[in-house]
């Protein structure tokens, strides 16, 4: 074999003896995980409800765009202001990485030159690369290990409940880390530092500053030559063994090692649809059970997602619910929802074909879960944002209230009546003495019915026509869109609910009326554009109602508008504005975390002149709900109340206004605002009310 500069393969160890058993050690790892895979496989697919998995190449391009953008969770954890663990787990992540890297780069080195009698370009830069390997490698590993030590039990956070499970693993990286540099050392020591030895060459051995800090420690100690090749024989077993025993304990613990394959997987696996449409449930007439009581009723790809899940606690911290004292932690759910697979599944695998498998040992949703949990659920997405591998909590807490709707009528009574109201009136808004065209008495409006050559609809919504308060909003609206020359019509008495509050209510029933209705209603006409002033209403037309064969472009107000801002056709002034102060802007979930729009309604505060905006501690994606998402709008709230801690926020900014896009946000700050006696000091207004009094 041709000599080259750098480490010489087998040195010490034993070649084919030692080749031999490397080479039985790889198969035995890689068995271990794959039966470990294969195990949690079967485990999955006991859940049966149909999973659309969409187009391969569309999921191959986003799953290589996370790897490419430098993954997904470091990225998280800069935005998210969580900057000390995306430094620890970038670090612990690509320095084992790369040192995988430098094991694959010197086993084909050997074998090609070996048995191929090829010499890969990486050969002639061996003392090049291992200077890679050491510093990028096993520098950042050990930064990242430091680091997470220190963090672990020292700084302890309280979300980390893991502290044998992360000792074991911690362990076992230190081990496998440590002997390396170990045997790396006695190996520089004996070698390229030993004047005796034919290999000596002090020039190339500091291209391993970290092996050779360690070789000149054992040197200064007075180690010998025999004591440092024997010594470097025993390391270099020892350092394969723990390698070993940890591939091997990981696959039958399936611990938060075995996550490092199950979260790629959970990525390229993960629901690729809009973040804001719930996951749907199919035609009624072919279901023979409604929402989800065991596992057979949930997807696969939720059981995947079980298992991706480390525990690390982020959602918990970002849940608005868990922080105002409710019972849900989405954390705890995901947590139970594994320990019930792993109860249920091998039960259901172990029942032979054909036979109904034995009642569960407990209830999922009643007793594993719990109902005051699943009602808890605000739908605002925080834990989803928060997940460093994007698990979605949202979709089986869904699943599970529509069995406790429709399977159990066990929906809370305030809800229920919601529900009802929806489906005798066409909205939610129980005792309104208001109608859908209330708000348009002396505006001269027109209707599509009236004007059905009108290409934008601008859809009013339940609360901008029925509550009181979104009046003034949705005469804003139109006043704005006249003010800039648009052409647009509403539907009048011809709008209903979009079916929203039903959905996350689990009435996925009376959701699909709702929606069917209204698109047979769009369809009479030749819309080209929809515009909404809710967020919510956006988000169900625009995300969930081409899971019914809806399609239609769907914009919120702030992004139309925006865009009438920059090409001129709005020009506002500071005459309108003396009586709002300093603002401050609320992100409402569905225009923001759900769909992404977090710089339209910036820019429109920035367009207006002479307003002072401030920022409040939590926003954009890390927006705090101002508790009235997923239903909770129409639930009693007992204890501290979501908005209540929102409006604190609100209030911690020193801003007079808080201004917002939402007419549930809207309500939820007038009831706080008013419940902290603030309301001649303080007080909510929509945006485009804003808008509207700036411009002429």
């Amino acid at each position: 074999m041709a000599e080259f500069a750098g480490r010489t393969d087998f040195w010490n160890i034993g070649y084919p003896i030692a080749g031999i058993l490397v080479y039985l050690i790889a198969p035995i790892a890689i068995a271990s995980i794959a039966y470990a895979i294969r195990r949690r496989w079967k485990l999955w697919h006991t859940a049966q409800a149909p999973v659309d998995l969409g187009s391969t190449s569309d999921r191959w391009k986003s799953f290589l765009s996370l790897i490419a953008g430098g993954l997904l969770a470091h990225r998280k954890f800069v935005r998210r202001r969580d900057t000390y663990p995306g430094v620890m787990h970038f670090a612990i992540f690509w320095g084992f990485s790369i040192l995988l890297i430098a094991t694959t780069v010197a086993a084909l080195e050997f074998n090609a030159e070996k048995y191929l009698n090829w010499i890969l370009p990486t050969m002639h830069i061996r003392v090049q690369l291992g200077f890679i390997w050491d510093v990028f490698g096993g520098g950042l590993a050990s930064i990242g290990l430091f680091m997470a030590l220190w963090r672990r039990y020292v700084i302890k956070p309280g979300r980390l409940n893991t502290a044998l499970d992360d000792g074991i693993v911690l362990s076992f990286l230190f081990a496998i880390l440590i002997t390396g540099f170990l045997v790396e050392g006695l190996r520089i020591g004996a070698t390229e530092l030993n004047t005796t030895s034919p290999y000596f060459n002090e020039s190339i051995a500091g291209w391993s500053p970290i092996g050779w800090v360690f070789a000149k420690t054992l040197l200064k100690i007075g180690f010998s030559t025999n004591m440092l090749e024997t010594l470097h024989a025993a390391g270099w077993w020892l350092h394969a063994g723990i390698f070993l025993i940890a591939i091997i304990y990981s696959a039958s613990h399936f611990d938060r090692l075995t996550h490092i394959l199950v979260s790629p997987m959970h990525w390229y696996y993960r629901n690729l649809g809009p973040r804001g449409a719930l996951k749907p449930m199919g035609d009624f007439q072919q279901l023979e059970t409604f929402g989800a009581k065991d596992i057979p009723d949930l997807a696969w790809t939720q059981l995947l997602s079980f298992d991706a899940c480390t525990n690390c606690g982020r959602c918990q911290d970002a849940c608005p619910a868990w922080a105002s004292g409710k019972p849900l932690s989405p954390r705890a759910l995901i947590q139970g929802m594994q320990g019930y697979m792993e109860q249920r599944s091998p039960i259901l695998l172990g029942t032979p074909s054909g036979e109904v498998p034995p009642p569960p040992s407990q209830s999922m949703v009643h007793e594993a879960i719990g109902d005051e949990v699943l009602w808890s659920c605000l739908t605002c997405a925080a834990c989803l944002d928060a997940c460093p591998v994007e698990i979605n909590q949202i979709d089986p807490i869904i699943d599970m209230r529509r069995f406790l709707t429709l399977e159990e009528a066990s929906t809370p009574e305030t809800a229920q009546s919601a529900l009802q109201s929806i489906e005798q009136r066409g909205h939610p808004w129980r005792g309104t003495t208001l109608t859908r065209t209330t708000w348009m008495d002396g505006l001269n409006i027109p209707t599509m019915a009236e004007k059905p050559e009108t290409e934008i609809l601008f859809w009013v919504g339940c609360s901008g026509a029925l509550v009181e308060r979104g009046l003034e909003t949705t005469r804003s609206m139109a006043s704005v869109l006249k003010k800039a020359g648009i052409d647009f019509a509403v539907l009048g008495d011809e709008e209903s609910c979009t079916g929203d509050p039903a959905r996350r209510l689990g009435n996925e029933y009376l959701f699909q009326t709702q929606a069917e209705a209204n698109i047979k209603t769009f369809n009479q006409y030749d819309l080209k554009k929809i515009i909404t002033t809710c967020p919510h209403c956006f988000n169900t037309i625009k995300n969930e109602y081409p899971q019914l064969g809806g399609n239609y472009e769907v914009v919120h107000y702030t992004a139309f508008i925006g865009n009438l801002l920059k090409d001129g056709k709005l020009k506002p002034n500071e005459a309108g504005i003396g009586k709002i102060g300093t603002v401050t802007y609320h992100d409402s979930c569905y225009l923001g975390r759900h769909n992404g729009e977090f710089d339209a309604p910036r820019e429109i505060i920035s367009a207006i002149p002479g307003l002072n905006f401030v920022e409040m501690d939590l926003n954009r994606e890390r927006g705090f709900c101002c508790g009235a998402g997923g239903g909770r709008m129409w639930m009693e709230e007992e204890g501290q109340r979501v908005n209540h801690m929102r409006t604190d926020q609100f209030l911690e900014t020193g801003a007079d206004t808080v201004a917002v896009s939402c007419p549930f946000c809207i309500q939820m700050f007038d009831e706080g605002i008013g419940s902290k006696d603030q309301n001649k000091q303080k007080r909510a207004v929509d945006l485009i009310n804003i808008l509207d009094e700036a411009t002429n």
